[in-house]
């Protein structure tokens, strides 16, 4: 597959929460009338996602799609892609964790997506790889996480052959409880949040299950003259 057929695969996944972060100007400072320090995206359970992990994330998944987004003639607003990584991260964090409570790793399927997306991707830098995997690979994971805990409640249970669609529901049921217990919050400047097992924009207008991929394709397209206002600096393409 040719670097440009490649790119454009990649570009077909490329924001993900909607355009009611677009005006949204994310500095990083503290939100006043919250508990949220300078510095910090999240706060999922005892763990912290920084505003420098979500930013350094979205500038070098920008760099590797940013070339077929200009062939395309597509502008996207970093706001975009800030938020629906900061809430993929958010949630990542917190599969992690709920993984380690249980003593287990995430289920083939994860590895299985990552190989597959380390095809299409051999030829970008190394940062630009990681980030692809990353981004791309999350919503898996979460996925994968959900299924081997599943698994292990079930074994846990008596079930001596535990079968994907039982232990995912019970694993999105545990990561759901999970939640619940230890709290997932994001910084308001992101403009969204957390709530049970999904991520809303703050007008409630889209929600994303955790079992889709967070950055599959935007909600609306954004204002294409908005977008092509903004400095290089805050867009991507």
């Amino acid at each position: 597959m040719s670097t440009t057929r490649r790119r454009r695969t990649l570009a077909r996944s490329v924001a993900g929460v909607s355009v009611a972060a677009l005006a949204l100007g994310l500095t990083g400072c503290g939100v006043a009338g919250t508990g949220f320090r300078p510095g910090i995206a999240a706060e999922v359970g005892d763990r912290t996602v920084s505003t420098d992990e979500v930013d350094t994330l979205v500038s070098t998944y920008c760099s590797a799609i940013d070339d077929i987004l200009a062939e395309q003639s597509q502008v996207v607003p970093l706001s975009v892609f800030r938020s629906g990584i900061a809430g993929q991260l958010a949630l990542v964090s917190a599969a992690e964790q709920l993984a380690d409570d249980y003593g287990v790793e995430p289920a083939d399927d994860y590895q299985r997506a990552v190989t597959e997306i380390e095809k299409q991707i051999g030829d970008f830098s190394e940062s630009e790889q990681e980030a692809v995997v990353q981004v791309e690979g999350a919503a898996t994971y979460v996925a994968a996480v959900q299924l081997s805990v599943g698994e292990q409640i079930l074994l846990d249970e008596g079930v001596t052959e535990p079968g994907p669609t039982e232990a995912g529901e019970r694993g999105l049921a545990a990561f759901t409880t999970w939640l619940d217990d230890n709290g997932a919050e994001l910084n308001p400047e992101y403009g969204i949040s957390v709530d049970g097992a999904a991520i809303n924009t703050d007008d409630q207008s889209v929600s994303l299950a955790v079992g889709e991929t967070a950055l599959q394709g935007m909600a609306e397209e954004p204002d294409p003259a908005y977008a092509a206002s903004l400095p290089d600096s805050q867009r991507c393409g």
